[in-house]
């Protein structure tokens, strides 16, 4: 899936763990339409991966257990 905007990390509303270091090891996440949004927290510039919503919580979910 891609996100139809030319820079995506400009419009969307970027999130980081709390369970993340300051060592910048982590992804970010921010909600969109249809997916979620996810990127390289230490080089922004790779591009975005957007997880459709139902992919996005199976994916938590497992994460969790």
């Amino acid at each position: 899936m891609t996100l139809r905007h030319s820079r995506p990390e400009a419009r969307l509303a970027w999130r980081k763990s709390s369970y993340s270091h300051n060592d910048g090891d982590c992804v970010e996440t921010a909600p969109a339409t249809a997916a979620v949004a996810v990127r390289d927290s230490k080089d922004r510039t790779v591009g975005t991966l957007a997880i459709p919503h139902d992919a996005w919580t199976c994916l938590a979910e497992a994460l969790k257990s």
